[in-house]
């Protein structure tokens, strides 16, 4: 997803035609959902909701935080705590400070202009929280 994600970026910055996602990924859609409910017992819903926050989360991470793209290793230990946490397999993750800042900015949304300076220091908060990890 995060190749996929790279690659609509390119795209809008340049034109041409748009990226298509994998031809697997309604099939890996459905395999990470059906996953995570077998994990959390949380229903489809929920678990639809919860994979793809874990995705978002990832995503902007690698358009927002350059450790994400320059490191392979802190990429790969931030998509693996990630996972962990958002599949509770491990919420005590050294990442938990910005797991849970996350959780608070995805509560601000969606966006409400009244919070918006709210919205702006959580998003802040954040990535301030995966910058302090990654320097550790």
């Amino acid at each position: 997803m995060i190749r996929a994600s790279r690659e609509h970026d390119a795209w809008s910055a340049q034109g041409g035609p748009r990226p298509q996602l994998p031809r697997a990924w309604a099939e890996l859609w459905r395999n990470a959902v059906r996953r995570q409910t077998d994990l959390t017992g949380e229903p489809e819903e929920e678990a639809r909701r919860s994979v793809q926050t874990m995705l978002d989360q990832l995503t902007r991470l690698d358009r927002e935080a350059g450790w994400f793209r320059a490191d392979a290793g802190l990429r790969s230990r931030a998509i693996s705590e990630t996972l962990l946490y958002g599949t509770r397999l491990g919420t005590e993750v050294p990442s938990r400070p910005a797991q849970l800042a996350w959780e608070r900015q995805r509560r601000l949304r969606p966006v409400d202009y009244a919070k918006i300076t709210a919205i702006a220091a959580a998003q802040d908060d954040w990535l301030a929280a995966w910058n302090e990890w990654a320097t550790r």
